[in-house]
């Protein structure tokens, strides 16, 4: 995660005039790109951790359940990797829940789920907060918090 912050730092900022400072622009797109490829290979990284650390939690909560979706996820990471009892190497663990993700199996076990929920649960539109209120001002309006 630090490593990404670096990452983030702006390309254009390391761009140097060429051609005897008669080009004022030169493009550090090719640079970035490389360098947001290597975060989002970061993020996948982290969240395959992520889940793995998710998982141990809920063993710590055994014999409690979760919800059906988080139970299925649950399931199909354990039948890859099992649970920490003592110590051992992570790396494999890591990779194969990083390659569940890369798969979208993780996806495929979730999404039935997410599907329902939105289906059941989402509004066509959201009500407006009862916490804020238009004010007109002329040709612009701000959001105000009321106290």
């Amino acid at each position: 995660v630090s490593e990404n912050k670096a990452l983030c730092h702006p390309s254009s900022v390391d761009s140097l005039s060429t051609s005897a400072a008669t080009e004022d622009h030169v493009s550090m797109g090719g640079w970035a790109a490389r360098k947001a490829l290597r975060v989002i290979e970061h993020v996948e990284q982290v969240l395959g951790i992520e889940l793995l650390a998710a998982c141990q939690g809920i063993e710590f909560l055994r014999p409690l359940r979760t919800t059906t979706p988080l139970e299925k996820v649950y399931d199909l990471v354990r039948s890859i990797v099992r649970p920490w009892i003592k110590d051992r190497f992570m790396a494999p663990d890591i990779d194969a829940v990083h390659q569940l993700l890369m798969e979208q199996k993780v996806w495929e076990v979730a999404n039935p789920y997410i599907e329902k929920y939105r289906q059941a649960n989402l509004p066509e539109e959201r009500p407006v907060s009862p916490t804020a209120f238009t004010m007109p001002c002329g040709s612009s309006c701000k959001r105000y918090r009321k106290e």
